[in-house]
């Protein structure tokens, strides 16, 4: 008892903090960039299994714009935040769906087996290409019977309407598409901190850890192939910030995951 009470001080302090923190987002041309609209909706909740918390639960920290704008020749970013219970899935949805579809879509994202966890995702998607009309884009959030999605208009630049889209040639510099800005779980846990990049040519990820050091492939830290960091059985000293750094010629981008070993009182 005494471990979900100190799992559940943790979340309502970090959603307090998520609440007033402020996000910089990259500069794009916004038709409405303000959040004082909640474009979200919730699913309808499933009965909840027996896990580390009554209830599946899952809140956006950063919802995305309701209307973007493209500008001539401009990539735009649309990011989405969210925090919940175990470790929330994020996926987009390009073009226009129902609820009842939405609600039911499969996730293309490997649910992990953490029912512990509190984990803050973000997650943006790329448009790096011109739109001839506009397109709606759903950022889909899910954790075990909970599901919340928020939807973005995008419209396309004036002057490329009714022509056929095409993709901006040349080489991209990385943007970090996929990634955790918190993660607590109960200490002996294995987690799983993700690192997707967006970049031509593909990007060389390393990742630093806590000390602001390169991490060396060990039994407890590994970064698997897809650019994700494995830390195994986590320890207390193991608390702090890790920073994934993806590379190309181009340039580079960086994202940091604060992770919190919580002392599991049960044991």
């Amino acid at each position: 008892m005494e471990a979900k009470m100190n799992l559940h001080v943790c979340a309502l302090a970090l959603l307090l903090f998520g609440s007033i923190a402020t996000v910089r987002g990259r500069a794009v041309d916004l038709v409405d960039d303000s959040n004082d609209v909640d474009n979200s909706i919730e699913a309808e909740e499933e009965k909840p299994r027996n896990r580390a918390f009554e209830a599946d639960w899952l809140k956006f920290t950063k919802t995305p714009p309701t209307k973007l704008q493209q500008a001539d020749g401009a990539t735009i970013e649309i990011v989405c935040e969210m925090m919940g219970s175990q470790v929330p899935s994020i996926q987009w949805v390009v073009g226009h769906l129902p609820r009842s579809e939405l609600d039911d879509l499969d996730s293309n994202q490997v649910a992990e087996e953490a029912p512990s966890a509190i984990v803050r995702v973000r997650s943006s998607h790329i448009i790096d290409h011109v739109l001839s009309e506009a397109r709606t884009y759903t950022c889909v959030g899910r954790t075990g019977s909970k599901t919340i999605y928020a939807s973005t208009v995008v419209h396309p630049p004036r002057s490329s309407r009714l022509t056929p889209e095409k993709t901006y040639p040349g080489a991209q510099k990385p943007r970090i598409i996929y990634t955790e800005k918190t993660h607590l779980d109960l200490m002996g846990s294995n987690i799983q901190l993700p690192c997707r990049v967006h970049a031509r040519p593909r990007a060389e990820i390393t990742w630093l850890n806590n000390e602001n050091k390169e991490i060396v492939q060990g039994h407890r830290h590994r970064v698997l192939a897809n650019g994700d960091l494995l830390i195994s059985e986590i320890k207390w000293e193991d608390m702090g910030n890790y920073k994934c750094i993806a590379r190309n010629v181009v340039g580079k981008d960086t994202a940091d995951t604060f992770v919190y070993p919580v002392l599991n009182e049960e044991d």
